[in-house]
């Protein structure tokens, strides 16, 4: 024995998947353990596509993101399928709700410049730009199925084992170690890491947070040469209206156009994967006035997860044995490669939690 602790996983995700990688390459020995299949459409994992962008109004998630950035080149270089590619993100909207994206861009030290809309329209023909533009050359897109198969692979080969079908009911800790249960199984180990998603209430004292089902669409580009960058359009709300905010970007399977937030509550066990049609109509009017590069008609819509916690601070705390990491069901993906680090530098002791990331301060925040 190598004398580091044992780690148990639950939830083979991206960021289970992702703790397993860093976790197995530092010695240690881990069991990761997915009530799936690898790979699965169940979560918030799956799928071409997902934007990766270092453009917050928070300073804090500008930096986190800034760290996350080029751990995304170094996956790259791992992989010979397409993981990562840079291709830069706007965010455009009247320039009031863009200012404090820039403010806290300069308060990092983040590359990024103002554009007329004419000037974007020139370099994205494909996009019809509001009243200000706000581009950061760094940002990109990472496929998620090839991340996830990417960072499996890594993990194995460092000497993870992976273990499917298995749902886990509990988690007993003692002093000699925690003992995990998924039905009839147990398994033991050190420490135990929960990655769950959406399901991390099931295993941690946390508010549910509502699971909604949301749903972006790909539409088919009229060029397919054409260059797009990843885009959000922030807009006013007008008194007694909800103008979602809209997000896009160039995938394998065209052009992904979504509302962020929204959506119907479900139970994640019991999805029905059902599109709503009025939602359909929706985008499809969007992508009419403020995307001319795409056939409309065109529209393939999907469905995915987000997680109430996403609304909120991440997650990543260690208690005892226990390390939790949540709240990424929304937002969190591009922070993938970065969750991995700080997940396996808490299990080995070698940092502290960031305070507001702590399970203390999230339940503090859900008083309020």
């Amino acid at each position: 024995m190598n004398g580091l602790p044992s780690v148990v996983i639950v939830g083979g995700g991206g960021m289970g998947s992702s703790v397993a990688r860093d976790l197995a390459e530092r010695g240690h020995r881990v069991t990761v353990l997915e009530q799936h299949t690898a790979g699965h459409q169940n979560g918030s994992s799956h799928g071409s596509s997902r934007i990766v962008r270092l453009v917050y109004d928070d300073p804090s998630y500008v930096r986190l993101a800034h760290q996350a950035r080029p751990l995304w080149d170094d996956l790259q270089l791992l992989s010979d399928e397409p993981v990562f590619r840079r291709c830069g993100s706007v965010d455009h909207g009247p320039a009031n709700l863009l200012e404090p994206f820039a403010a806290a861009l300069d308060a990092c030290g983040v590359d990024h410049e103002w554009l007329t809309p004419a000037a974007a329209s020139g370099r994205w023909p494909g996009l019809r730009f509001d009243e200000a533009v706000l581009h950061q050359p760094d940002g990109g897109v990472a496929h998620a199925d090839n991340t996830l198969t990417v960072l499996r692979r890594l993990a194995r080969e460092a000497g993870a084992v992976w273990q499917e079908h298995t749902r886990v009911d509990s988690i007993i800790e003692d002093c000699d170690g925690v003992t995990v249960r998924a039905g009839s199984q147990s398994f033991s180990a050190d420490q135990v890491v929960i990655t769950t998603g959406v399901w991390a209430h099931q295993l941690v004292d946390l508010p549910p947070g509502a699971a909604t089902q949301v749903q972006p669409a790909h539409f088919a580009p009229l060029d397919p040469a054409m260059t797009w960058p990843t885009f959000i359009h922030r807009r006013a709300v007008p008194a007694g209206h909800a103008i979602p905010e809209s997000y896009g970007l160039p995938s394998p399977d065209g052009i992904k156009v979504g509302f962020h937030g929204g959506g119907k509550v479900v139970d994640p066990d019991h999805r029905d994967f059902a599109v709503v049609e009025s939602e359909v109509e929706l985008l499809r009017a969007y992508v009419e006035t403020w995307v001319p590069g795409v056939d409309p008609s065109s529209i393939r819509p999907t469905t995915c997860l987000y997680g109430g916690l996403a609304e909120d601070d991440f997650i990543i705390d260690r208690v005892g044995r226990v390390t939790v990491a949540a709240g990424f069901s929304g937002h969190g993906f591009k922070f993938v490669p970065l969750v991995g680090r700080m997940v396996a530098e808490l299990v080995t002791g070698v940092a502290e939690p960031e305070p507001r990331f702590t399970l203390t301060a999230h339940r503090a925040r859900s008083k309020v």
